[in-house]
């Protein structure tokens, strides 16, 4: 697989700087009513629905190298806000959104916002990915920014995520504003809290709420 083209929170290569300028800087020098068109050409980020869980599931199967796995119930769960199987609690806090473009999904974000209790809560990007076809563009950064602005509706403003250090992917965060905090070893979905891989994976944090000025309506 080349990671090049790959969009991904455990291996994500959104290259900002790649961004198809002469595309986007044509539509902006048009009226207001015109930039419907970059608006219709980008897509729409949505909260996902049931109907979406097979898409996204075969998504994170191709992209599995940079996605690492994560079980269809914990999608599922993330729509319904209701955990299956032996939980220390039935509720759900995790949310997914979608990126629709003409009718058709091309990618998708999956995020924790923290223990509702907690004293400070710290949400966490799990899976963010585009499709090889819709990448470097501002889909990326549009999902992301969904995930912000729920946590901010929520008093959620730090977040975290972790991208393999052999990814481009890495570039994606920093461009987005993110810092490196730290390192540490891959961890298995059965066992999150124990490192069980020899690949390094680089911690990122937002700053409190930097969400990336944008052009683009999101629903």
């Amino acid at each position: 697989m080349n990671n090049d083209y790959f969009l991904g929170c455990k291996g994500a290569n959104f290259l900002y700087e790649e961004i198809k300028d002469n595309i986007k800087s044509q539509i902006l020098k048009q009226k207001p009513a015109d930039k419907i068109a970059l608006n219709s050409y980008l897509g729409v980020i949505r909260f996902a629905e049931i109907k979406d869980v097979p898409y996204v599931v075969d998504l994170s199967k191709k992209e599995s190298f940079s996605l690492g796995f994560i079980p269809k119930m914990a999608y599922t769960s993330a729509i319904t806000g209701i955990k299956t199987g032996k939980r220390w609690s039935p509720v759900c806090n995790d949310k997914m959104w979608v990126c629709e473009c003409n009718g058709d999904l091309v990618g998708f974000v999956l995020a924790s916002f923290g223990r509702i209790n907690a004293k400070e809560r710290i949400g966490k990007v799990a899976q963010i990915c585009l499709q090889t076809d819709a990448r470097k563009l501002e889909r990326g950064k549009m999902l992301l920014n969904a995930v912000l602005e729920y946590g901010k509706s929520i008093n959620v403003s730090a977040f975290s995520c972790g991208c393999a250090h052999d990814l481009d992917s890495n570039m994606f965060w920093s461009a987005m504003g993110w810092e490196k905090i730290g390192e540490r070893m891959g961890i298995s979905c059965k066992n999150t809290w124990k490192q069980t891989s020899d690949r390094v994976v680089n911690i990122y944090k937002s700053q409190p709420l930097i969400i990336v000025p944008e052009t683009t309506i999101i629903v």
